[in-house]
């Protein structure tokens, strides 16, 4: 209904005189944006580098372009946005994704050289492969500035869906809003991490039901890789006995390394611990389970030229040959 409504008044407003005198600029659309982002005047301001004043002015001008309320005011301050509110956001949001895609797109019809920014998004797992989709990306595309963030996957999600981002890495099997295409890089396999004096570093493989019953440390619970791991220890039969949790794959290194505590990890880690000498890996085992990590990007067509370089040049990697020969 919201929708249908500002339809009607974008197209009134482009049929009526001195529409252009109080048309719609880019930044207002930034700093609306940005308030949905910060989700608080002055924040958002301070963000936009702008005064808290000329915010509510351009947001002032935005209701009084679409004769609606955007904002939701209190004396408290923002409050959120009203349904039409919500509707404008959505449209907002979209229109500066496409200018970017348009500016792009210009820039690479005039130069055979793409330019510009790319925003990536990956799981705290996916992080531990970044470089291999970067390196050769940066290679062949050397005029793009890429950014490399860490979030979690309801995130990725929000964030690909409000064109924070461009490109997210996480847990296809996870993804559940619509109009989000996803690419296939690797299927994860997981083992438990010891150190090599450890009474199991000599160990072949190792069952699940006997893992959960050691003291491990773990990511946290809200992690798509714990979720995962909880429903297969569930499977089995078994509660781990998960005596610290971190958010943070350096914190399962570090506790690992006491030899107190011991860790589950995905392959794809071997690309990063290499062959460090205090570490024994064991494959678990009963069940031998797998988990696809892939890329996510907004289901739009054209896709823009960077996001479209960037699935080009990942799928090219062949991320899981690569990851096979750092398995031990």
């Amino acid at each position: 209904m919201a929708e249908r409504l500002l339809d009607r008044r974008i197209d009134r407003r482009q049929t009526t005189p001195g529409f252009s005198e109080i048309g719609v600029q880019l930044k207002h659309l930034q700093y609306l944006v940005a308030l949905a982002k910060e989700r608080h005047f002055g924040r958002a301001a301070s963000a936009l580098a702008i005064s808290q004043s000329a915010l509510s002015q351009a947001i002032q001008h935005l209701e009084k372009h679409f004769s609606t309320p955007i904002v939701l005011r209190h004396q408290s301050g923002f409050q959120g946005f009203t349904r039409e509110g919500e509707a404008i956001l959505s449209w907002a949001r979209q229109s500066l994704a496409d200018h970017d895609r348009l500016l792009n797109a210009s820039q690479h019809d005039n130069d055979t050289e793409l330019k510009g920014s790319l925003r990536l998004a990956l799981s705290p797992v996916a992080m531990s492969i970044t470089s291999l989709l970067t390196a050769p990306f940066a290679e062949r595309y050397p005029g793009i500035t890429i950014s490399v963030l860490c979030k979690t996957m309801p995130e990725i999600e929000r964030g690909l869906k409000e064109f924070e981002y461009d490109v997210g890495v996480t847990y296809l099997d996870g993804i559940t809003l619509g109009g989000l295409r996803p690419y296939t890089l690797y299927d994860e396999n997981y083992y438990l991490l010891v150190p090599k004096d450890h009474f199991l570093s000599d160990r072949t493989s190792i069952d699940w039901a006997e893992v959960g019953e050691l003291p491990l440390c773990l990511l946290s619970p809200n992690l798509h890789n714990r979720i995962i791991i909880d429903r297969i220890f569930s499977s089995v039969g078994v509660t781990p006995k998960a005596v610290i949790e971190t958010n943070c794959s350096l914190g399962l290194f570090a506790h690992m390394r006491t030899g107190n505590w011991l860790t589950i990890v995905p392959h794809s880690y071997f690309y990063l611990l290499g062959d460090w000498l205090f570490i024994r890996s064991i494959p678990i085992v009963n069940p031998a389970t797998t988990a696809t990590i892939g890329l996510v990007i907004h289901e739009r067509d054209p896709i823009s030229p960077n996001v479209r370089a960037f699935v080009e040049v990942a799928q090219e990697a062949l991320i899981g040959k690569q990851l096979d020969r750092y398995r031990t």
